[in-house]
């Protein structure tokens, strides 16, 4: 070892005995002391969350009823619940599109999601070219009516028909479906959906 590393080495042993130590006790008060302001903060972040999660409790989620009661104006009571999946939404599609070619891709396209959808290969509906689909529907199936709009990507002309007494859609394809939404960007609709955002008019 060189001369200026040992002195190097005795010049900082004399510094550190200089230095005054905390006692243990200071030590791990102040440890205490951090951790409860951690969990503080914690609680307070967890506060926090649980108001906003009371805040949105608005929300209705899939499968939860909220029926409102029929009006002189409507044929039956309005029912906002949403469907629990798509297994559950009855619906006959029409071709609205000049291209037939098209329409068969949406009706396979839709059967994919609702087994249950029927073709009705007879009726027809001459729909303009920027028009991607139309949705009728009653009193009883507003809440399907939100989840099939949800499923076209909140692009279908959605028309409310008082008048109507069963819960199912009619849906006419129109010249500008492109394709349906994924399991993803269905979810993330369904779930920003609130009963004042469903349409209910009688």
């Amino acid at each position: 070892m060189s001369r200026d590393l040992r002195t190097a080495l005795a010049e900082l042993e004399d510094d550190v005995r200089l230095v005054r130590l905390a006692p243990a006790a200071e030590i791990r008060g102040r440890g205490r002391g951090r951790l409860l302001r951690r969990r503080a903060a914690v609680a307070g972040g967890f506060a926090v969350l649980l108001v906003a999660a009371i805040a949105t409790a608005g929300t209705l989620l899939p499968g939860e009823r909220e029926t409102l009661p029929a009006s002189p104006g409507c044929a039956a009571p309005v029912d906002l619940t949403l469907p629990d999946s798509s297994a559950g939404v009855a619906v006959r599609v029409l071709s609205g599109a000049a291209d037939a070619s098209r329409a068969e891709q949406a009706i396979k396209d839709i059967r994919v999601r609702i087994p249950d959808a029927r073709a009705d290969t007879t009726a027809r509906e001459e729909l303009p070219s920027g028009t991607v689909a139309v949705i009728r529907y009653g009193p009883r199936a507003v809440g399907e009516a939100a989840f099939l709009d949800a499923m076209l990507l909140g692009q279908a002309e959605v028309i409310f028909v008082p008048s109507r007494a069963d819960a199912r859609l009619d849906l006419v394809v129109g010249p500008a479906y492109q394709q349906l939404a994924t399991p993803t960007e269905l979810n993330r609709a369904l779930v920003e959906i609130t009963p004042q955002d469903l349409p209910h008019e009688c």
